[in-house]
């Protein structure tokens, strides 16, 4: 079983992380050379077939419309474990993790990854039912930063949850609601997984009764609140802000 990847970030990042087996290549006969030059240069490398194509054919073979006139065809994506992730990133209390609790349009998942990716998050985890998963949608949309994030998959949010709590992680949700500001709370000092709930919902009543803090972001405005990936960038940032300012000021 394999799957179609479109865009130029996608198939590029896909081809360079070497996560996931690529089979072969398909390049439109309008894209510029100098724009794929990269992706050809290491899908010969690797003796991998590229054909040059018609834009047709490159849009029969993936529900995309802007499929960036290129396409690979690669093995679905590889889930991490989640013993894998708590074992490397739990020694040194460091380790920052990101749940999504029934995250379900690909777009805001997909910019979650990115966002995660590009902030220094050690690992996603979502739940397997009434969630997006990792389609090529929502690699495309994280600009292929799925290719290197660990994304876990799970059966039962609510029992890892009480497992990492155990292992000594702090759980932080983000509600409306929350007891702190996120620019209050101190992030620093431990090891932290971070809740974000579904679009409309938040996060789901048993989840929220297992976190240890919640928190908000406060707002000025008269709408209602922000997007999920908004909110998700600006309380990862706040929190990588004061990891990295801690670690900047102990090794001083």
């Amino acid at each position: 079983m394999s799957e179609i990847l479109t865009g130029k970030n996608a198939v590029q990042e896909a081809l360079r992380a070497q996560k996931r087996k690529c089979y072969e290549i398909w390049i439109s006969h309008n894209k510029k050379e100098l724009i794929v030059a990269d992706i050809v240069t290491s899908a010969e490398k690797r003796g991998l077939p590229i054909h040059f194509v018609d834009d047709g054919v490159i849009s029969s073979l993936s529900l995309e419309n802007k499929h960036q006139r290129i396409a690979g065809r690669f093995d679905p994506y590889p889930y991490a474990c989640l013993e894998k992730i708590i074992s490397d990133n739990t020694q040194d209390k460091k380790s920052f993790l990101l749940f999504l609790d029934n995250i379900q349009d690909p777009h805001n998942l997909g910019s979650l990854i990115r966002t995660a990716h590009l902030l220094g998050v050690k690992g996603i985890v979502i739940p397997k039912d009434n969630s997006a998963l990792i389609t090529p949608t929502v690699v495309k949309v994280s600009a292929g930063a799925t290719e290197y994030m660990d994304i876990v998959l799970v059966t039962n949010l609510v029992n890892v949850i009480k497992d990492l709590k155990k292992q000594g992680f702090w759980i932080v949700g983000a509600e409306e609601e929350g007891a702190s500001s996120v620019y209050q709370f101190d992030f620093t000092g431990g090891n932290y997984a971070l809740i974000l709930g579904s679009e409309g919902k938040g996060i789901r009543r048993l989840v929220r009764e297992n976190c240890d803090h919640l928190v908000y972001i406060p707002m000025f405005g008269k709408i209602g609140s922000y997007n999920v990936s908004v909110a998700g960038a600006i309380i990862i940032s706040e929190a990588m802000r004061q990891r990295e300012k801690n670690r900047l000021t102990s090794s001083n």
